[in-house]
């Protein structure tokens, strides 16, 4: 009697981590998504911020908490102090409501 390798079982679990994982995705980001006066800090929060740690989404901490975070963020990401509170106007607000 010979013995059947255990390829078809890998196979369903490389298929079944694949899977999750481009369900897992986010959708490519669209500035045209963002009102106006944050479409750039938007562009620069979703290029830059997560390269280092989780990427803070908008509307999932409070401006107080932001602002206290933000600061030792000051000396590594160049950004004008308008840009600065753009940055923190676009993450403190709530997140937009789904679409229809």
């Amino acid at each position: 009697m010979t013995r059947r390798a255990p390829i078809p079982v890998a196979l369903v679990a490389v298929a079944l981590a694949v899977a999750s994982w481009a369900c897992s995705r986010e959708p490519p980001f669209d500035p045209q998504s963002v009102p106006p006066p944050y479409r750039e800090v938007a562009e620069i929060h979703h290029a830059k911020c997560g390269a280092c740690h989780k990427r803070v989404e908008p509307g999932t901490r409070t401006r107080q908490k932001l602002e206290k975070a933000l600061v030792k963020h000051r000396s590594r990401v160049r950004m004008t102090e308008e840009q600065w509170h753009l940055l923190v106007d676009y993450l403190a607000q709530a997140p937009a409501p789904p679409g229809p």
